[in-house]
């Protein structure tokens, strides 16, 4: 018998490659999973990564013009990346400084005398916390180029010389003459207007918002008593006879119009040819027309007062989420940046006067910017004053 003996083979199988591991599944998962890691190792770098689950603040505010602020998306999305969310209460300043707040968080009255009667009712309520001044934007006529240049022809309107566009777009206005065509009811057609394009049996005036709920409408109601009397009343006596004398200045306008709204309507140029607003209600336009089309509204111009007054936004506080956002909006460059492309003459922190930022911003975009304003200074009277001239235009204000 032989003794060689065959020893068993035995076969050994390579181990099975893992389904992550095959070419078939990494071919289309490489790529999705290197964008997963790469957003993983970007959200902790820029420690964001805890950002979905911090708590979302929603406050609550009312205000006037500076909705358009709160309301734009941008700002509603910078916001949100320090965790808020603004809802916004539409309603004139005055009426919101003279209503019930209830709960709400803040008030951004759209200028210092609504402020301060905002202030005073608040800490009499034990509401008051902090109040905080982003940016500033003047009180300005807005009108037409045909209406402008009949008033320049009247002698009461000068434009502004700007060697980059060969037409102007600002205009300084003389508001004692201003002021003597609407006392002597003077009407377009009186102002020979069909000459520059302007048929309109309307008298002239400024139309103005509701002068007992909105800021803007109550200061241009101060600077024209500024302007016809040349000083503020120091006594309530004189307030209430300073008010009776201007009042008839007003009155002749009929209904207070949407202001701005009826401004940027075809309609407004028969019914309103001259409105009263902010100044960064009418550049914020004109950097969307410059955007949107490359051109600018070429129709709408700015009468500048040259007695001027330099309207003051106020962010009133009234608990510490609401001091955060005050905050935010003077120190956040990027919520800065965006108001100066909403128009409005951001101011320097530590600082009492608006900075170059918005002549720079207007420039490079290729908006006509408006000359520095006149050396004249308008001055509103002290708040219970300024109340009480009103009182004379509008029913007594009974606290809600």
């Amino acid at each position: 018998m032989s003794s060689d003996a065959s020893e068993p083979s035995l076969a050994v199988r390579p181990r099975p490659t893992p389904f992550f591991l095959r070419r078939r599944f990494l071919r289309p998962f490489a790529p999705v999973a290197s964008l997963a890691v790469g957003g993983l190792v970007a959200l902790l770098v820029s420690a964001n990564l805890l950002l979905p689950f911090e708590r979302l603040v929603t406050l609550e505010g009312t205000m006037g013009a500076m909705a358009h602020f709160f309301n734009d998306e941008r700002v509603r999305e910078l916001l949100l990346r320090h965790h808020m969310r603004v809802e916004v209460i539409r309603q004139g300043s005055r009426d919101g400084a003279t209503g019930d707040l209830g709960s709400l968080d803040f008030a951004f009255p759209s200028g210092q005398p609504a402020a301060d009667l905002t202030v005073q009712r608040r800490r009499a309520e034990g509401k008051y916390y902090s109040q905080h001044r982003p940016f500033v934007s003047p009180i300005v006529l807005a009108t037409y180029r045909e209406y402008a240049e009949t008033l320049r022809a009247a002698g009461v309107a000068t434009p502004q010389v700007n060697p980059h566009f060969d037409r102007p777009y600002h205009y300084n206005l003389d508001m004692v003459g201003f002021l003597g065509l609407v006392r002597a009811e003077k009407s377009w057609d009186d102002l020979n207007g069909r000459a520059h394009g302007v048929t309109n049996g309307n008298k002239v005036l400024a139309q103005t918002p509701d002068v007992c709920t909105s800021n803007s409408g109550a200061t241009y109601f101060g600077l024209v008593s500024y302007v016809v009397h040349g000083r503020v009343p120091t006594t309530e006596e004189e307030a209430t006879d300073f008010a009776t004398e201007i009042k008839p200045l007003l009155d002749d306008q009929g209904l207070p119009l949407p202001a701005p709204e009826i401004y940027f309507l075809p309609e407004g140029r028969q019914t309103a040819p001259i409105t009263v607003l902010y100044e960064h209600q009418y550049l914020a336009d004109q950097l969307g027309h410059r955007e949107q089309s490359g051109k600018l509204d070429d129709d709408r111009v700015l009468l500048h007062p040259n007695t001027a007054f330099q309207n003051q936004p106020q962010f009133v506080a009234l608990n510490e989420d609401a001091n955060r956002l005050g905050r935010l909006l003077i120190t956040d460059p990027e919520l800065r940046r965006r108001a100066l492309e909403l128009g409005l003459r951001v101011l320097d922190p530590g600082r009492g006067t608006s900075s170059e930022q918005l002549s720079t911003f207007l420039a490079e975009r290729g908006v006509p910017v408006p000359s520095p304003g006149s050396d004249t200074r308008a001055v509103l009277p002290d708040m219970p004053l300024l109340e009480k001239m009103i009182s004379v235009s509008c029913p007594p204000v009974v606290p809600k």
